[in-house]
């Protein structure tokens, strides 16, 4: 999950982009600049990963000739690209756009938003969670939230995770794995009556269940979860049931979403953390590799480094965070954006990073070429 929403201009601009833009215009310059591969390069399957987020509506527009040259251009050699949140994308479009990006040599990543879901209040009410009154709960942003605990959830977005995987994406990534972030005393049935709910084992057994079943439709499929960074910082489950450690194994790759400006005044002692890039996703990265060691040396049995290692550098090859693209709590401009990759190469870190913006427009001085 992102942890903030801009949800008027957001949907201006998707449906500017996808009213202005043809879709011709997009796969002619595609055909244009195509390379003499057929196939993605297999390299990019195992990393490391350089990537870029578009909605689904940018994906429709011209303006997604923008990220291909980026990535022509630079380091970025992945495109993250929504296939799901209250709606499902999945059609004709994005496979023959998933085909021409492998043409280009271009990893795709399907993202799914799993649990926060409007899409299906009128048919499955009983899938969400309600209020005392028996009206259907809804976050601070209006958003309604299918309940975890819900077996017909699970399969409801196991198919679509199966649709993306047949149209040929290299990745599915999972986004919002976890229950809303409940205020205090607030209205809502949690959990039903006669029920004893522990978020974190209904989340874990989720990702169990997404994964093997995922994993036996097609082997070779490459899955990854997006997580609240905090969860680096300590064991607990944040109220929303995700524990980065009970989490971490399920996954072929886990993306923490270490954005500077969404930590608290004085973490790692800064007033304002957003303006110390570098030092805020360094020492988030430290904390983490902290208990992936601490689970490798559990596991093996001793805490001697030559046992340990190889155990544990083969978990860090996991860990690939989303960084910051965006201004808010300070401008974040090439020189920030360098910050924050040298950060992640400082942690010793080798399977790349993701950059977000939810405008999809990239600060291209922060990209090597």
């Amino acid at each position: 999950m992102k942890l903030y929403s801009f949800p008027v201009l957001f949907l201006l601009a998707a449906i500017l982009a996808a009213g202005t833009y043809l879709a011709d215009d997009f796969f002619s310059f595609l055909e244009k600049n195509k390379t003499n591969e057929n196939t993605v390069n297999s390299n990019l399957t195992t990393g490391p990963h350089f990537g870029v987020y578009s909605t689904v509506w940018f994906a429709r527009s011209k303006k997604f000739n923008d990220l291909i040259r980026i990535a022509d251009e630079t380091e970025i050699n992945t495109i993250i690209i929504d296939v799901k949140d209250s709606g499902v994308y999945v059609d004709d479009y994005i496979k023959n756009l998933v085909d021409k990006l492998h043409e280009k040599n271009i990893y795709t990543i399907a993202r799914i938003v799993v649990f926060q879901d409007s899409s299906q209040t009128e048919e499955y009410p009983e899938w969400y969670f309600k209020k005392s009154n028996g009206k259907l709960w809804q976050d601070y942003r209006g958003w309604y939230w299918l309940n975890p605990a819900e077996q017909e959830t699970w399969d409801y977005n196991l198919e679509i995770a199966k649709k993306s995987i047949d149209a040929d994406f290299d990745e599915i990534n999972f986004d919002y794995i976890r229950y809303p972030a409940f205020a205090k005393d607030e209205d809502v049935i949690f959990p039903p009556e006669g029920k004893i709910i522990i978020k974190n084992r209904v989340i874990n057994d989720f990702a169990h269940y997404l994964t093997s079943e995922l994993k036996k439709y097609n082997p070779e499929i490459i899955l990854s979860i997006d997580l609240f960074a905090y969860t680096m910082l300590n064991n607990s489950d944040l109220g929303v049931g995700q524990i980065f450690l009970e989490l971490y194994d399920y996954f072929d790759y886990v993306s923490p979403m270490i954005y500077p400006s969404h930590y608290l005044p004085w973490n790692f002692g800064f007033e304002n953390p957003a303006e110390h890039p570098y030092e805020v996703i360094l020492g988030t990265i430290e904390k983490g590799k902290i208990q992936l060691w601490e689970k490798s040396s559990a596991e093996v049995g001793t805490s001697t480094p030559a046992l340990v290692n190889p155990v544990f550098e083969k978990r860090l090859k996991k860990l690939r965070p989303w960084l910051q693209d965006f201004n808010i709590g300070a401008i974040y401009d090439g020189d920030m954006i360098h910050k924050e990759k040298q950060a992640v190469y400082d942690a010793g870190l080798t399977s790349g990073w993701l950059l977000w913006n939810p405008r999809n427009v990239y600060t291209k001085g922060a990209l090597d070429k």
